[in-house]
């Protein structure tokens, strides 16, 4: 027999096995869930056995408590549970209407009820009929608890009757799984054929597969080819992704150099002008009882203290001489000042003095983070602290504010797109190679900066690099 026939017979095999596994399967699942429905049958009638008990022996204690003590409350109990016998008796007959032994002692059952609520009706007529003590009553209340005897005599017989079908419906429904699991083993078998006859269809592959791995050999090559281009890409797009770094370093450098120009055109021309002016108005001597006179030397007084401060704002003149931590505590001592924030500060002088890019970068966090807390923290105090530790300069401000609202941290953590200050202190940081974090919640917010002192003096010569090629380029134009 030739290898495509055998396999044309397994095959044909275990379809033959999966198809008489299935209606094994099918047959036991229908008998299982018959003898389950069984179960549930013989549960409901003794369920409404019970109602039927429940219901009687509340109509039967409403019926005395009514005939001894005449409390309305309890004949209208009465009325409702006996009302309700008649229902649960035809229920009860429904579901029996399978078991010719059950109908017989539902009629039974019928018959007794019947009797003793025709003798409860009458001993209720009694009573209502306004006798003081009618006679009759005792015997009506005896022959009550007979009929009671009887009832719960046939009661117990028909769940007596109920408990046998139940044991033999639940050995029925135990026998019908144990089957269901046979065929289920009998399934497993038959895949377990069908997946030999698999692996000897494998084995009849075999040269093809080697035909087969030629052509994947071919696609690898052309897979690596496109590796290769990928590859390529990914340069491309890492260099225009420096590319990209430089121009944020350019662009930032550009307008710290603008803030700068700006702070000195403040101070030496505006900031002169405003001087003279005021020498020329001091020397009009005959003019000086005028009160415009003192009004004047006041307005140019203010201009020019806002002139110096915004000044020093665009670019603190200490920074260029004396370095970071003076100008920041500097700024800092006079912030504390005109805002009346309570700022504790402990900034560390460096053993060196640090590049230039470093220290502005850092004293324009320091500017940023205790302006935001200003406006927006509704904090009464601030700390400072600067160090220089295992050649890693540390900044960290820290506010007891209300924070900042989760969907905007969230937002900046994301994409850093929180508005201006936030975006602009992370990527100042980012291009001297630290590492800029936020961390709020209800108790404050905590603004951590850590730079490396090498990477910020790689980052310092190649803002001096761009800033000189900027120079360069304005010359020229």
């Amino acid at each position: 027999m030739s290898s495509s026939t055998s396999a044309r017979v397994a095959f044909a095999t275990g379809i033959t096995l999966l198809v008489i596994c299935g209606v094994l399967v099918y047959i036991t699942l229908t008998n299982f869930a018959a003898s389950e429905r069984w179960v549930e049958h013989s549960q409901q009638v003794r369920e409404l056995l019970g109602q039927t008990e429940s219901d009687i022996a509340s109509a039967a204690r409403a019926r005395l408590i009514y005939v001894f003590q005449g409390n309305n409350d309890s004949l209208e109990q009465y009325q409702r549970s006996a009302a309700q016998i008649p229902e649960v008796l035809a229920n009860l007959r429904k579901v029996t209407a399978d078991n010719p032994v059950q109908q017989r002692s539902c009629e039974r059952l019928e018959a007794l009820v019947n009797t003793r609520i025709q003798l409860w009706e009458k001993s209720i007529a009694l009573k209502q009929s306004g006798a003081s003590e009618p006679a009759g009553q005792p015997e009506m209340t005896r022959q009550s608890v007979e009929f009671a005897n009887d009832i719960v005599n046939v009661t117990r017989e028909m769940t007596s009757e109920e408990s046998q079908l139940l044991a033999q419906r639940r050995s029925s429904a135990r026998a019908h799984f144990l089957v269901l699991i046979a065929a289920i083993a009998v399934s497993f078998s038959a895949a377990v054929l069908l997946l030999l006859w698999h692996y000897r269809r494998l084995q009849a592959e075999l040269q093809a597969r080697e035909q087969a791995e030629q052509a994947a050999a071919t696609a690898a090559r052309a897979a690596l080819e496109s590796e290769q281009k990928a590859y390529q890409a990914e340069r491309a797009a890492l260099a225009s992704h420096e590319a990209a770094r430089r121009l944020s370093a350019r662009l930032l450098q550009s307008r710290d150099d603008e803030r700068r120009r700006l702070s000195r055109e403040l101070h030496d021309s505006i900031g002169q002008y405003l001087a003279a002016a005021k020498m020329i108005l001091s020397g009009l001597r005959s003019n000086q009882a005028d009160p415009r006179y003192q009004e004047c030397i006041n307005l140019i007084d203010q201009s020019m203290k806002e002139i110096r401060t915004l000044s020093h704002l665009l670019h603190p003149p200490g920074l260029d001489e004396a370095g970071f931590s003076a100008a920041a505590r500097w700024y800092l001592e006079e912030f504390a000042k005109r805002s009346g924030l309570d700022l504790r500060l402990d900034i560390k002088d460096p053993p060196d003095r640090l590049p230039a890019p470093l220290e502005l970068a850092l004293f324009r966090v320091v500017q940023e983070s205790v302006t935001n807390i200003h406006r927006h923290s509704q904090s009464e105090s601030a700390e400072v602290r600067f160090d220089i530790s295992e050649g890693c300069a540390s900044l960290i401000v820290t506010d007891r504010g209300v924070g900042v609202p989760q969907e905007i941290l969230a937002r900046f953590k994301a994409s850093g797109t929180s508005g201006v200050g936030l975006a602009g202190m992370r990527e100042r940081i980012r291009e001297l190679g630290g590492s800029f974090e936020v961390e709020s919640g209800n108790d404050g917010t905590r603004v951590t900066v850590s730079i490396p002192l090498a990477r910020s003096q790689e980052s310092a010569l190649l803002n001096g690099e761009l800033r000189n090629q900027a120079l360069a380029a304005d010359q020229k134009s």
